[in-house]
């Protein structure tokens, strides 16, 4: 009989255990719902801030999510307009309107700083596979917030060692602490200002601050959006990328 129960309360352990995995997994999948859908188009401002200088950019983003696909191109400022990005699956690639060329972006290069930004080339590739690259538990909750925790599984390539995550119980996350294969802290993303755009409420300002760039930070900002718009095949082209900004 002892045995009987000791079973039961382990199957129990286990089945909580995994329904408590599995509400992280859906946590995040809503969080990635809310702030890209299934396809959108946005405007961002970006402002790169270090103790030596600061710079701003505007540019307009394209992202099939279900596809695993976008588009960037920068509008402002003048020297960088009509630079873009187009990703398809794991593929990047960049056009230089001054040269007239696309580059694809190499493996080596994709934890290189974006638009000398606090984010990367792989933060661009990685984005949508947040959910499925990972295992998602609950490491804690509260009145006002969940704390979830993200390890990657074994089979998946991927940078980081180990992301934690604060969402509010309305939905909208609040933080993301990044750490590397070692446990050490790398980087922060701070999201706030949220706000009602295109029908949803969701944070317009991310900032990324890294750990190994003392005063540096990197503010970017939603102007505008619109979620599930129709996106043509033809946008996501490598010929396209190539038109540039009319």
């Amino acid at each position: 009989m002892r045995f009987l129960f000791a079973l039961l309360l382990v199957c129990a352990r286990l089945g909580q255990a995994g329904a408590a995995t599995d509400d992280a997994r859906a946590v995040i999948a809503q969080v990635q719902e809310r702030l890209r859908a299934d396809a959108s188009w946005a405007r961002y401002e970006m402002h790169i801030v270090t103790p030596e200088w600061q710079r701003s950019l505007r540019f307009d983003a394209w992202d099939d999510r279900k596809g695993r696909r976008f588009l960037i191109r920068m509008r402002a400022p003048r020297k960088e307009r009509g630079v873009s990005w187009l990703k398809d699956g794991a593929n990047l690639w960049m056009y230089l309107p001054r040269l007239e060329r696309d580059i694809r972006i190499p493996p080596s290069m994709m934890l290189s700083s974006w638009m000398g930004s606090d984010f990367t080339n792989d933060d661009l590739v990685k984005m949508e596979s947040l959910v499925d690259d990972y295992r998602h538990r609950i490491l804690a909750e509260d009145g006002q917030t969940i704390t979830i925790e993200s390890l990657p599984r074994p089979e998946a390539a991927v940078v980081w060692g180990r992301i934690v995550h604060v969402v509010g119980r309305d939905g909208l996350p609040r933080q993301d602490d990044y750490y590397d294969e070692h446990g050490r802290h790398v980087r922060r993303l701070i999201f706030s200002a949220p706000a009602v755009m295109d029908g949803r409420r969701i944070p317009t300002r991310w900032v990324m601050i890294t750990d190994a760039k003392p005063g540096h930070r990197t503010e970017l900002i939603l102007k505008d959006v619109r979620f599930n718009p129709p996106l043509p095949d033809e946008l996501f082209t490598r010929a396209n990328l190539r038109r540039g900004l009319d």
